[in-house]
């Protein structure tokens, strides 16, 4: 079966392909000389393998460049690659290279390079935190110095939307030969920018890649500087310091919506936040107590009033940006008193504790949030009991296995980075992900779940794929092996004067060719 994209000519195709993200240059477009940015956390690398969270990978994204760019449709365009061929039996990809294309340090992309990301993605050996969206690859074969073949272990159906994912984009093979492991500090990629200085706590400066196979950037230099603070942020926007702020406070985003100086971008992210709840361990691996948590929360209430309604109550597992969603049967409204009935059935013994964690600066509010919890959960007289951390030490102790975590309830988010809820399912409600493997924070594993999502993967007839999933959500959602919270927006202010700045679902930014009044 052949799924091949047009072998437009270089330019042309990479105008259709940012023009389609409303990102092509446009012929008269002035040149901006710097462009800085407030962001609120520092990378922990530039190795998209190893990074644990969606800005991170923007990030990467700057430097490096993925093999296919997959719009909020769902549509596939070239990027490096320029297109591919499945086999009729489904097994073999074959993935065409777009022949020309040159790292930032003048090495020329080829096959060997690209084959040497999967690999490493691949390896049990390596840390890689979103393996799981890549286990059907048995192998990659070169076949010449453009054309690879991913051999598969199983038809793999979100597979060619997984290649839009700088997870398996290829380094320098001259860099990582000079930096080895260290390339996370010193990534050459094929993207429109290269990484010029990394202070760690202070800022990230991106210069101009001259090398770069698409149209060349507007923005000469990108600064960004790291400003936890939210507060900060926003007042540094305000008075000229910085250009656009990233994730200011839900607070405040009316008053900055009413500044004619700063426009904000609200789209509805991807990403579901969400209490894991341990469906293994302590009082919440009662079906029962897990749903009742679910009742005694007001979500719509909570989005409302802590969130200041930038967000979405959810209404099911998957955003409803995201192919394989579905608003679920049955909704757990608000309803305290059946909380009680539940519990109380449960045998729930109020004496003990219920231990809650959650970061604090990763999400919208999570500490507010998480608070919000936790008084709705002492309005019916458990003992909830709240511990706030930083990211890293939070990250850090996600993974560990059942017999040494101490985690009951912990605030968490998943937002897939494409516009497959597959990532999602796959990355934080699969038996394959249960930690030490994944980040399935909730050591959620039920075989009833497991077998419709298996095969959905496998189902290559998107509406029989659809309803398998929603299926599978189905499950999950009966289960309650999270307390469903709401679905985030994706929070942007930037000057007025910035036009061309977009911002989608899978909260990435491009400012690649933005132009400033």
């Amino acid at each position: 079966m052949t799924r091949k994209l047009s072998y437009w000519p270089l330019i042309v195709a990479a105008l259709i392909v940012f023009a389609s993200l409303g990102l092509a240059p446009g012929p008269c477009r002035a040149e901006v000389e710097q462009l800085t940015i407030a962001i609120g956390m520092d990378l922990e690398s530039f190795n998209p393998t190893e990074t644990r969270n969606n800005f991170a990978r923007n990030l990467c994204e700057f430097v490096l460049d993925t093999y296919f760019l997959v719009d909020t449709e769902g549509k596939v365009h070239p990027h490096l690659a320029t297109g591919y061929d499945v086999s009729p039996d489904g097994l073999t990809i074959t993935l065409h290279l777009r022949q020309g294309v040159k790292f930032s340090d003048g090495v020329e992309m080829k096959a060997d390079a690209c084959k040497a990301a999967f690999d490493r993605v691949l390896d049990p050996k390596r840390r890689a935190t979103l393996r799981f969206a890549y286990t059907s690859i048995k192998e990659v074969v070169v076949v010449d110095d453009y054309t690879l073949d991913l051999k598969l272990n199983y038809a793999f159906a979100p597979l060619i939307s997984c290649l839009g994912i700088e997870v398996v984009s290829p380094f320098s093979p001259a860099a990582l030969e000079k930096y080895g492991d260290d390339i996370r500090r010193h990534p050459v990629g094929a993207g429109p920018y290269m990484l010029a200085e990394w202070v760690k706590g202070d800022r990230i400066v991106f210069v101009r890649n001259d090398n770069y196979y698409g149209p060349k950037p507007t923005v000469k230099k990108i600064v960004c500087k790291i400003v936890p603070e939210v507060a900060t942020r926003e007042a540094m926007l305000q008075s000229g310091q910085v250009d656009i702020c990233l994730k200011p406070s839900p607070a405040n985003v009316e008053g900055l919506q009413a500044d004619p100086a700063i426009s904000v971008l609200t789209p509805l992210s991807n990403r579901i936040i969400y209490l894991a709840l341990n469906t293994q361990k302590f009082q919440t691996q009662n079906k029962l107590v897990r749903q009742a948590l679910n009742y005694a929360v007001d979500k719509k209430a909570l989005v409302k009033g802590v969130l200041f309604g930038q967000a979405e109550a959810a209404a099911g597992i998957l955003s409803p940006n995201l192919f394989g969603a579905a608003k679920m049967d049955f909704q757990y409204d608000y309803n305290p008193e059946k909380a009680k009935e539940l519990l109380k059935k449960a045998n729930f013994d109020f004496s003990k504790p219920l231990r809650m964690v959650t970061p604090q600066g990763r999400y919208l509010f999570d500490k507010q949030v998480a608070e919000a919890v936790q008084a709705y959960f002492q309005a019916i007289g458990i003992k909830a009991e709240l511990r706030v951390v930083d990211w890293p030490t939070y990250a850090a102790n996600l993974r560990k296995p059942l017999d040494q975590t101490d985690r009951e309830v912990g605030l968490m988010g998943g937002g897939p980075l494409n516009m497959d809820g597959d990532m999602l399912l796959g990355g934080q409600l699969s038996c394959e992900t249960v930690p030490p493997r994944g980040a399935n924070g909730a050591y959620y594993c039920s075989q009833e779940f497991e077998k419709l999502f298996q095969a959905s993967r496998r189902e290559q007839d998107q509406a029989k794929r659809q309803e398998l999933m929603v299926q599978a959500c189905k499950v999950a959602w009966d289960d309650c092996p999270w307390l469903f919270l709401h679905i985030e927006r994706f929070v942007i202010a930037h000057k007025s004067s910035i036009k061309g700045i977009v911002a989608v679902p899978t909260e990435r930014f491009y400012v690649t060719y933005i132009t400033m009044d």
